[in-house]
């Protein structure tokens, strides 16, 4: 009579222990891949948290640099800039992923900013920022040739912070 199986509490209640464990993990994993590693929707094509950066602390700064003398073209260069990013990306600038600043790389203090983004002559410069600190950044020299061409000037603007701020997680997305 050994070698019949044996019916009772313990055969069945271990299957149902499996059951419920293959369930759990189904469940769990299923519940990972949806809603990524912290709990939260994700759209993004990044990793969940994968920096780190908690809201504001990634984001782009679009520099226009200048030097203590200025010429119309500079000033010219400034305005239009500033206008196709402020046209362009109003939302970004409101909820902190896109800042918009003018500095003086000659005034004491600001000196640094030329060995930094190697400024021979006033620029555009676009920085992206985590943690406080420069990841990288992307200098646009372009735009002094493209100052008589306003519509050219505003593209290459556009098109280059559109790219930078492809890779800055929105606020109260996952990848903040």
């Amino acid at each position: 009579m050994d070698d019949e199986p044996q019916s009772g509490k313990s055969g069945t209640s271990s299957r149902a222990k499996a059951v419920i464990l293959v369930a759990f993990a189904l469940a769990t994993g299923l519940t990972m891949a949806v809603t990524g590693r912290n709990g939260k929707q994700c759209g993004c094509p990044f990793p969940c948290n994968a920096t780190g950066a908690s809201p504001r602390s990634e984001r782009i700064v679009a520099y226009y640099f200048h030097k203590n003398e200025r010429s119309p073209t500079c000033a010219n260069i400034e305005a239009y800039a500033r206008e196709a990013v402020e046209a362009s990306f109003p939302e970004q600038l409101k909820d902190g992923r896109l800042e918009w600043r003018v500095v003086n790389y000659e005034e004491t203090g600001n000196e640094h900013f030329a060995a930094d983004y190697k400024l021979a002559a006033p620029c555009m410069v676009l920085v992206r920022m985590r943690g406080g600190a420069s990841v990288e950044w992307r200098s646009l020299p372009e735009v002094r040739e493209l100052v008589e061409d306003r519509p050219a000037l505003a593209k290459l603007v556009q098109r280059n912070v559109q790219e930078f701020l492809d890779y800055v997680a929105i606020p109260g997305a996952c990848c903040n």
